[in-house]
């Protein structure tokens, strides 16, 4: 059931505000939003869409080692993805939901419950 609503979350964000590409910027974002996404991998930088990054576990510059891929905005949820370099590259898909406070929401490729360990 829980993937059901995953898939009923993502496929309501897919129907909203669209930034790939050149939209996807962190200033794209509204500052709780950012300020949530920072504080998931803190300390930690995200370069946007069309600028240089870190994909290598060499640090070689101070590039960040998170690359913006693409944003989705529906009501009152967020969808974030990203790429995370270092070993072993790979993305991340964040939901926040702005409800009260913001939150990680379902469709996140990582739940943040404490059974689940992930490295944001």
């Amino acid at each position: 059931m829980k993937h059901i609503a995953s898939i009923v979350l993502l496929a309501t964000l897919s129907s909203g505000c669209r930034a790939d590409g050149h939209g996807a910027t962190m200033a794209a974002l509204p500052a709780n939003v950012r300020e949530a996404l920072l504080a998931l991998c803190a300390p930690c930088e995200f370069a946007d869409y069309d600028a240089p990054w870190n994909s290598i576990d060499v640090v070689l510059d101070r590039t960040p080692q998170r690359h913006l891929r693409r944003i989705e905005h529906t009501g009152a949820s967020w969808l974030i993805e990203y790429d995370h370099g270092g070993r072993g590259l790979h993305t991340h898909t964040v939901v926040f939901e702005l409800e009260r406070r913001v939150h990680v929401g379902g469709g996140s490729s990582c739940d943040p419950a404490t059974v689940t360990r992930c490295e944001w």
